[in-house]
């Protein structure tokens, strides 16, 4: 059986190799592809598919990153999802498969594994490539850990985030809110210790990714 794919990224050079990959396995063929989530959607909306490969950041209007992801779940609850992404931040990575993903895997060196990916989800298992599981680390990936999402964060935790990532020092932050300097410390520790964000810089992707 030949497998039906619709591909999305804002790449032409990544639309053209994986159609190339899906052409030399010979079990999956390309049926349609798309350079924006409005387009990907537009196109799922008429182009029938067994399965999507989808880019995680692509520009649009509206949707993008979980945004077009929760809306493709949402129209086709049943499609299997493949992302490719240049992302290297494991609580994004949470966020992804916790959308109802199942194959995630590095644009660069897992690209080669996209036939067997495929493969893989088609059969309803999770995927992730080996720079994905290099990232979350054996002892998450083994479990394909959903916890650790947005949905473990307060209220206060995550607007504590926000105004971190907008430029904000704690000080700044206990300042604004009028809450003491080491409840402000706390919470952000505690936001960092829920969706094991190791550093500064990977609460600034995490946010920025999500649009929060």
């Amino acid at each position: 059986m030949t497998y039906r794919v619709i591909v999305a990224d804002d790449h032409p050079v990544v639309l053209k190799g994986i159609s190339l990959a899906l052409a030399h396995d010979g079990t999956c063929r390309v049926v349609g592809e798309a350079a924006s989530p409005e387009a990907l959607l537009a196109l799922l909306d008429t182009e029938p598919c067994d399965v999507l490969i989808t880019d995680f950041s692509m520009p649009g209007a509206e949707h993008d990153g979980l945004a077009m992801l929760d809306a493709v779940r949402r129209r086709y609850p049943r499609l299997p999802i493949l992302v490719i992404t240049t992302i290297a931040n494991p609580a994004l990575y949470r966020e992804i498969l916790a959308a109802g993903v199942l194959g995630l895997i590095g644009k660069s060196g897992d690209a080669r594994d996209i036939p067997e990916a495929l493969r893989t989800i088609l059969g309803n298992h999770v995927y992730l490539g080996a720079s994905v599981l290099a990232v979350m680390g054996a002892e998450q990936a083994a479990a394909v850990d959903r916890s650790g999402t947005l949905a473990d964060l307060s209220p206060r935790e995550l607007e504590i985030l926000r105004l971190f990532a907008t430029g904000n020092s704690v000080t700044d932050i206990a300042r604004a809110t009028g809450r003491g300097l080491s409840t402000i410390s706390q919470q952000k520790s505690n936001a960092m210790r829920k969706l094991r964000l190791a550093n500064d810089a990977e609460i600034f992707e995490y946010i920025e990714r999500l649009r929060l």
